[in-house]
């Protein structure tokens, strides 16, 4: 049974052993290593210092399945700003530059214009929840473990808060088509410059709006945290 609960400084290496053999083919770092071991290697220490900056941060959640996390992921409430360039210092940016050269900065350079669109979209508006990663364990994925983070974690969540947009970009044209499956529509799509290539890049969004008792009863679905654990509960008769 898969369970959700917020992420742990222990966590760290699992989460990103999990995230670099999950976006190994993955469009937005693939044109920048093409040795398959060094990108895994990038991938992985990439992950490293972004879910050091979350997890402190108190925004990155797993799901765990008989005492494994299958699927990790990272949500920003509205208001709440990213990470500066002082914090991912401190959590190892400047070592991968040490280790990769001027190549993270050609990456991260390839990601502000790729959430060029979705930060005006936040910035246009209060209530925006930003999913920044979303990863779920390759020997997992096809089983619906993604759509499940979606629907019975995130959409939820977004509730428990009072309602608003959930968004995210995503480089892959079979992730545009598991967004729109899940109730996500597309509000910006274009190219962006990668390395010596260019990658698609688009941009999504969902209105969630808080369920009233008028149209479903408050018994039948209730979402709370309890201790670090957040915790669904579900009538058996659903």
């Amino acid at each position: 049974m898969l369970t959700y609960r917020a992420a742990e400084d222990g966590d760290l290496k699992e989460i990103c052993e999990l995230c670099a053999d999950a976006f190994m083919e993955y469009d937005f770092y693939r044109p920048f290593v093409s040795d398959p071991a060094k990108r895994r290697r990038f991938i992985y220490d990439l992950h490293v210092h972004c879910f050091k900056a979350e997890i402190k941060r108190k925004q990155a959640v797993v799901g765990v399945d008989e005492g494994e996390i299958i699927t990790a992921f990272s949500i920003h409430d509205p208001g709440r700003k990213q990470a500066g360039f002082g914090e991912y210092l401190f959590t190892g940016a400047a070592m991968m530059i040490l280790r990769y050269g001027f190549m993270p900065l050609s990456w991260f350079s390839m990601y502000d214009k790729c959430v060029a669109p979705a930060d005006q979209f936040i910035h246009s508006n209060p209530d925006v929840y930003y999913l920044e990663i979303l990863a779920v364990r390759p020997d997992r994925q096809r089983h619906g473990i993604g759509s499940k983070d979606i629907q019975d974690y995130m959409i939820p969540y977004v509730r428990s808060k009072g309602g608003g947009y959930l968004s995210l970009i995503t480089n892959s044209v079979g992730n545009t088509m598991f967004y729109e499956s899940n109730g996500f529509k597309c509000f910006d799509h274009k190219t962006v410059p990668a390395a010596k290539t260019e990658i698609g890049n688009w941009c999504f969004k969902m209105k969630v709006d808080v369920i009233t008792d008028s149209v479903y009863s408050p018994t039948s679905f209730l979402f709370r945290r309890k201790s670090n654990k957040f915790m669904m509960y579900m009538p058996s008769s659903l």
